[in-house]
């Protein structure tokens, strides 16, 4: 464990500044690409600190993203969880480990603003951060920023890790999405998306309050959301399967679970989708067709979501800023060359997959 790369303590709350500051906080296991695009981007972006809490220990990128100003970098091992976890060890949820991670990064977080992302998601600003943050009320401890969701225009060939564009949240609207999508593809889609549509949370620093994947809450038993706002010139853009076999190796992990835990990990939807890879899906082409059924979309879907004002075309470009802030560092973002490097436990499910296809 590398103590000395742990963000440091602050006592008093927020640093005074005429611009307020803001640092990004992930837990990540994930090829190299990926994290370093991550890191690059927000860095790009203006944040004070990139703080990566490398869910491997073992993770060749720690020396990497060590050597890079503004980023903290901290090895999850043994003996990191007997100290934060109080002696229990490794929690066996990602989403504990995440929230663990996330709140022990605020306590000491030295940014006035902390923001909990996934090394899937991008923050995207249509607003200067200043402006939307202060929007807040002195009561508001965070801000929720939307989630968006990378998705493909029918025709759409491209095979870089980053393209496609975004659809929106269609929430209190179930009526529209099964307008939109039809009675096959909206029972797997949460207020219109495949993955999940809560979005992330940009944290005020210096509260009492636990960060969580898609919320801060208040401490206690019973614990709530704490005050807050939505921002309107924010959004996380989600990349949720960088390639469609990066979608099929997750929901394949998923489905490996028992039905209590699929239904304790995943929302509703997300959860009807592993259950029915599991339950119906018998080959790697089925796979990958139910995939592209419910994130691609047909020129009527992309018609009707435009109309709905929920369809964008968002651009960033991670690949650029990665190359710029890791320029000794061979990258390749296309689908092929991700993956190759998705590891040998996704591997083994893959290929157990496209086994079955053939003895079928």
């Amino acid at each position: 464990m590398n103590e000395t790369s742990e963000p440091r303590a602050q006592a008093s709350g927020p640093t005074p500044s005429k611009e307020p500051t803001w640092a990004v906080v992930a837990t990540v296991r994930e090829p190299a690409e990926l994290v370093l695009a991550f890191v690059a981007h927000h860095l790009d972006l203006g944040a004070f600190k990139v703080i990566i809490y490398l869910d491997d220990p073992e993770d060749p990128l720690r020396p990497i993203l060590r050597a890079k100003a503004g980023v903290n970098v901290i090895c999850c091992d043994d003996a990191y969880w007997d100290k934060v976890n109080k002696g229990r060890g490794r929690p066996p949820n990602q989403n504990v480990r995440q929230a663990i991670n996330a709140t022990t990064a605020y306590k000491k977080a030295r940014a006035d603003y902390l923001l909990h992302l996934d090394a899937d998601e991008f923050l995207h600003m249509a607003r200067p951060f200043a402006e939307e943050v202060a929007r807040l009320e002195e009561e508001d401890v965070w801000l929720r920023i939307p989630a968006v969701e990378r998705c493909w225009l029918a025709g759409d060939r491209s095979e870089h890790i980053f393209s496609g564009v975004f659809r929106h949240p269609i929430k209190q609207a179930p009526r529209i999405t099964r307008r939109i999508y039809g009675d096959e593809v909206a029972p797997y889609l949460a207020n219109g998306l495949a993955g999940a549509s809560h979005g992330k949370p940009l944290v005020r620093t210096g509260h009492k309050v636990q960060v969580q994947v898609h919320a801060a809450k208040l401490p206690g038993k019973n614990n709530g959301w704490a005050p807050h706002k939505k921002a309107t010139g924010l959004h996380v853009l989600h990349f949720d399967g960088l390639t469609p076999l990066h979608w099929a190796a997750k929901t394949l992990r998923y489905a490996e679970q028992g039905d209590e835990a699929i239904g304790r990990l995943l929302h509703e939807e997300r959860a009807r989708q592993v259950r029915h890879v599991r339950d119906n899906i018998s080959s790697m082409p089925e796979l990958l067709r139910f995939f592209r059924t419910i994130t691609g979309l047909t020129p009527d879907q992309a018609r009707a979501l435009t109309e709905h004002g929920r369809l964008s075309a968002m651009k960033i470009d991670p690949e650029a800023a990665m190359r710029r802030a890791f320029p000794d560092v061979e990258a390749d973002f296309s689908f092929r060359a991700f993956d190759l490097k998705l590891g040998g436990e996704n591997a083994k499910r893959l290929m157990k997959k496209i086994a079955e296809s053939k003895a079928a």
